[in-house]
């Protein structure tokens, strides 16, 4: 009884007390601002969620110097062969069911060209990414399987399945740089390590340690107990950390697909730690992820996400694409240029040279030189897959476009992830030309319209002022003019500069 009675008292008391809100109400007329308005969240676009590249279709470019491509489309899956219309001269779109439009910046003959590639070839898992580095826009994005040929291609590219391997290297490169305690020329000695790395062999012995190479011939041939050794005795945990999530591991990468971070787990065992920087498992890696990475040292330490949507227009042919991602600054310009001036050695002499020389030294692709980065480690696992990657720019003085191709190979294996790499890159320099002309592209209604050019290259007029003068000429069909698809004229701005200019770069530790 007396528990009881305490408590009805108190709760007496309590029914008797104002209350905060009670106290807040009463000043509030004179303490209180009104509330700001709240924006409403933006409208989702209508096209957004329906994205499918599979579903995209080639159409031919009206103005196009390539006779050819004209007539109707002919509907052609980016992930298959086209057959009826000409892929020179024609570009991908996906067309819904409500009228919208999307163009896709995908080069129709360089993916297929990757498809094509990766299925003679008979690849069991096979990815390749490339990038127009003037603002990222995909130009590649196949995935391909010969042993689960149901399998997404979307998964192949974006999703990182793959062990990073020596491509890891050129964070470890980038951090050493970075921190000040490495040049390029900066030397380790070394024995052993070809293939793995034992922990004694990452302690200096003068009486085995017979070989001596320097950080730059460690990124051109993949020695691995250089990078371990100047990771081990310079790199600490946060350092390789921090690098890593600059090049963009453990970062999620705005895309209109979704790209899954790839992981970098750095330990803070000194020696394991060493293993990981050269290459050895704990990173995983996807194709797209790769590519960007290396646009990163092709645009001294610039990032930009990617994109793959050119242009979207509304039913009643209103521009509805979306603003080009803003780049930002990732690494030091300098530590950026000293990688990529390393990763041209991997094809002039180290790891890629047999796909990119003869065996007299003369070089396949005349007068360009690609800066490049293989990496390749076997699965612990059945069906113990080799992964092989091939990663780089090109050409290497002026880039234009970055690339990545992996390849999960079976013992018996028909073709080198660096082989692939080198054929794109061939294939892109006889497209750069057509590229370029594509990105002038208006995409209507009724189809695909570029300007007409003269043979330097330069806009005269556009489609459909050529249509008009073929139209008003003696003997002109005005039937063909009035069908003509182009109803906008396309900008006759310069194409942006190659690299985007650099931003202003970070603050850097000074050398100890």
């Amino acid at each position: 009884m007396f528990f009881l009675g305490t408590l009805a008292a108190i709760a007496f008391y309590v029914q008797g007390q104002s209350t905060l809100e009670d106290r807040e109400s009463e000043r509030k007329v004179v303490t209180i601002l009104a509330d700001e308005p709240v924006d409403a969240p933006p409208l989702p676009l209508p096209w957004k969620d329906r994205l499918d590249v599979s579903a995209a279709t080639l159409v031919p470019i009206l103005g196009s110097p390539d006779p050819n491509t004209s007539g109707a489309p002919t509907a052609t899956p980016a992930g298959a062969v086209q057959t009826r219309i000409d892929a020179q001269e024609a570009l991908y779109v996906q067309d819904l069911n409500d009228g919208h439009r999307i163009l896709l910046t995908l080069d129709p003959v360089l993916q297929d060209s990757a498809l094509t590639i990766f299925r003679n070839r008979e690849v069991p898992y096979a990815g390749a990414v490339m990038i127009d580095l003037r603002d990222n826009a995909v130009l590649v994005l196949a995935g391909h399987s010969t042993m689960d040929p149901a399998v997404d291609p979307l998964e192949i590219v974006g999703t990182a399945w793959a062990p990073a391997a020596s491509i890891f290297k050129l964070v470890t490169t980038a951090a050493l740089l970075d921190s000040g305690a490495a040049t390029p020329a900066t030397k380790a000695c070394f024995s052993g390590g070809l293939h793995g790395i034992e922990d004694r062999d990452l302690r200096d012995d003068p009486a085995r340690d017979k070989r001596c190479e320097t950080l730059s011939s460690a990124v051109a041939h993949s020695h691995n107990l250089v990078i371990g050794k100047l990771a081990l005795k310079h790199l600490d945990q946060d350092t390789l950390t921090g690098m890593s999530r600059s090049l963009l591991f453990e970062t999620e990468i705005p895309f209109e697909f979704n790209i899954e971070r790839s992981p970098a787990h750095i330990p803070d065992a000194p020696t394991e730690r060493a293993k990981v920087a050269a290459g050895f498992w704990n990173v995983d890696l996807s194709p797209i992820h790769a590519a960007l990475m290396t646009a990163i040292f092709a645009r001294g330490g610039m990032h930009q996400p990617p994109h793959i949507i050119a242009r979207v227009i509304a039913p009643d042919g209103t521009d509805l694409t979306p603003p080009l991602p803003t780049a930002s600054r990732a690494i030091a310009q300098d530590v950026a240029d000293a990688v990529g001036l390393m990763m041209q050695s991997t094809t002039l002499e180290g790891t890629a040279r047999s796909s990119f020389r003869d065996r007299h030294g003369v070089p396949y692709i005349r007068g360009v030189t690609v800066s490049g980065k293989t990496g390749s480690l076997t699965g612990r696992r059945e069906p113990f897959f080799n992964y092989n990657w091939f990663v780089g720019f090109a050409p290497a003085e002026r880039p234009e476009v970055a690339f990545a191709v992996l390849l999960a190979n079976e013992p018996k294996w028909r073709i080198k992830a660096h082989y692939a790499g080198r054929r794109l890159i061939e294939l892109y320099l006889e497209r750069r030309e057509a590229i370029a002309r594509a990105r002038d592209v208006l995409v209507t209604p009724q189809g695909l319209s570029a300007p007409v050019r003269d043979p330097s290259g330069a806009i005269v007029r556009n489609a459909t002022e050529a249509a008009n003068d073929r139209s008003n000429s003696p003997g002109g069909d005005a039937a063909t003019a009035d069908a003509d698809p182009s109803t906008i004229d396309p900008p006759e701005s310069p194409l942006p500069p190659l690299p985007p200019p650099p931003g202003a770069l970070p603050k850097r530790p000074e050398p100890s």
